[in-house]
C-alpha cells in the first residue's frame, strides 16, 4: 500500500511516498513535478524494488524554502539526507531533468549512497530556460501561480502557450504547479540554479553505473548531442540510450520504450 511520510532535513521538510519490498530505488522528479509525477511507474516497479519518491522542495506537499533557496547545492544536500535518513544505505537513484541533474550531484558527491543512476533527460546545462525566449516562458508561469487568475484561465493560458498540450494534460499541469513555490522559478528565470553547485563540473567522480535517456533536441529534450557525449565521455560506466522524436518528459511521452530501457539497466543492477 502507498504511504504518504515525511521527513525532516534539519533545514526543511520533505514530503515522500514509499510501496513495494525489495532493494530501494529513489525516484526524483523533474521542475514544477512532484510524486505523483511518477505514478504510472510506481506501481510497476513496486513489484522488485521499494520504491520511494519525495516531493523537492518547493514542490508537492514539501515545505518551501524560508530564504528561497532552489539552487542544485541545497537540492542535492535535501536529496543526500533523504538517502541517509530515510533508506539508511545505498539507492539506485532515477530522475527526471531537475532530478537528474540532483541524481548526478549525490553520485558524485556522496557515492556512498548510491548505488547507480537513471538519468532522463537532465538538466545538465541552462539550455532552452537560458535563452530570452525561455526566461519570458517561465517568468509567464511564475506570475501566473501569483495571480488571482481562476483555475480555468489558467489551464486556457498553457494550452495556449502550447497548443500541442491536450486538455487533461494541461488540467493536471496546472494541478501540480498550483502545489509551487512560485519563487522555485526565480533560479532557471536568473541562470542561477548551477551557482551553488553545477552537476556537470563533477562528472568525472560519477563511478556507479549510469543509464542517461536523451530525448530529441529538436523535440524540446535539454540534453545536447555534444552535452551527450560530454557525459559518456566523462562517466567510466554510462550506458546511452536516444529517444528520436520524443520530447523532454520521455516517461510520459514513450512510457513503453522508456519501462523497457529501464527495466532491462535495472535487472544488471
Amino acid at each position: 500500500m502507498l504511504e504518504q511520510q515525511t521527513h525532516d532535513t534539519g533545514d526543511l521538510t520533505l514530503n515522500y511516498v514509499e510501496v513495494g519490498q525489495g532493494d530501494p530505488l529513489v525516484l526524483l522528479h523533474g521542475f514544477t513535478g512532484n510524486w505523483r509525477s511518477w505514478s504510472q511507474e510506481i506501481g510497476l516497479l513496486s513489484h522488485r524494488w521499494h520504491v520511494l519518491a519525495p516531493d523537492a522542495r518547493g514542490h508537492g506537499d514539501s515545505s518551501r524554502s524560508e530564504d528561497a533557496k532552489y539552487g542544485y547545492g541545497v537540492r542535492t544536500a535535501d536529496a543526500a539526507s533523504f538517502i541517509e535518513g530515510v533508506v539508511g544505505g545505498p539507492a539506485v537513484v532515477a530522475g527526471h531533468s531537475m532530478g537528474g541533474a540532483t541524481a548526478m550531484g549525490i553520485a558524485a558527491l556522496h557515492p556512498e549512497l548510491v548505488r547507480a543512476i537513471v538519468l532522463e533527460d537532465p538538466h545538465v546545462s541552462h539550455g532552452y530556460v537560458g535563452t530570452e525566449e525561455g526566461r519570458a516562458s517561465t517568468k509567464r508561469s511564475r506570475d501566473r501561480l501569483r495571480s488571482t487568475a481562476r483555475f480555468d484561465e489558467m489551464v486556457a493560458a498553457v494550452q495556449n502557450e502550447d497548443p500541442e498540450m491536450d486538455a487533461s494534460a494541461a488540467r493536471w499541469s496546472v494541478t501540480q504547479g498550483l502545489k509551487l513555490d512560485p519563487d522555485t522559478f526565480n533560479p532557471f528565470i536568473e541562470s542561477a540554479m548551477f551557482d551553488d553547485f553545477d552537476p556537470d563540473s563533477v562528472l568525472s567522480k560519477i563511478e556507479c553505473p549510469v543509464l542517461l535517456m536523451q530525448a530529441d533536441p529538436e523535440q524540446g529534450g535539454v540534453v545536447t548531442d555534444e552535452a551527450a557525449d560530454r557525459l559518456r565521455t566523462a562517466i567510466p560506466d554510462c550506458t546511452h540510450v536516444r529517444f528520436p522524436g520524443v520530447g523532454h518528459r520521455v516517461h510520459k511521452d514513450a512510457p513503453i520504450k522508456f519501462r523497457r530501457v529501464l527495466f532491462d539497466f535495472l535487472d544488471t543492477i
